[in-house]
């Protein structure tokens, strides 16, 4: 059984160029920077970002000055007790709203992230003890979403890094992908490539994750 750490909208993204594959991906790493609402954006609006982003992405997502307000208000409604930094919502329900809400007129699908028990402890060891709204994991529901692929994941303070982020496809030859660009080699296979690239690339643990359609 897979049991679920959470749930994200992603936008299908363009394939970055040095990956050296063509099409679009789905990812629920920060590095790829399709993971919405973005809350760098929407919610925690510092120097660095600069207003005319924020209005792109207003713009983006068909969002007027009033919905922008609903969106930003939500997200603090929700956030560390049912919405993590990263934009890992705890309950589909909520992120099923938002996609509704605010995100279903672009290229986003709502997805889980799930893992056998034995990973399943690890990862919410490492979420407990390194992360923003840590009390807020999840038991773990079992995943019945379906399959769009897989992917090999490590934790870093307040987000994922993906086995792709360093390049490490290139260690695994036998790393076959599917059209989401998600890796369609069994679960067993991933979790051995799991093994081969610890050590390799961020300093996180490497956990073979299950991504689910959930809409």
């Amino acid at each position: 059984m897979y049991k679920i750490i959470g749930y994200y909208i992603c936008e299908l993204i363009k394939i970055p160029q040095w990956l050296n594959r063509r099409g679009t991906m789905v990812s629920v790493s920060e590095c790829f920077g399709g993971i919405h609402p973005r809350l760098d954006t929407c919610y925690f609006k510092n120097n660095y970002i600069k207003k005319e982003e924020r209005d792109a992405y207003n713009k983006l997502w068909n969002l007027s000055d009033e919905k922008s307000r609903q969106l930003t208000k939500e997200i603090g409604d929700l956030l560390v007790g049912k919405l993590a930094i990263d934009g890992r919502f705890i309950h589909v329900s909520d992120a099923l709203h938002f996609y509704h809400s605010y995100f279903s007129t672009g290229e986003c699908i709502v997805v889980s992230v799930s893992t056998t028990e034995k990973y399943f402890e690890v990862l919410k060891d490492e979420l407990t003890n390194n992360s923003c709204g840590a009390h807020s994991f999840t038991e773990g529901p079992a995943d019945e979403n379906d399959l769009l692929g897989f992917d090999i994941l490590g934790w870093d303070i307040g987000s994922f890094h993906s086995f792709l982020c360093n390049g490490l496809q290139k260690m695994l030859p036998t790393a076959h992908f599917n059209s989401y660009g998600l890796l369609e080699n069994t679960f067993n296979e991933v979790a051995a490539f799991s093994c081969q690239i610890q050590g390799l690339g961020e300093l996180v643990e490497w956990i073979p994750c299950r991504i689910g359609k959930c809409v």
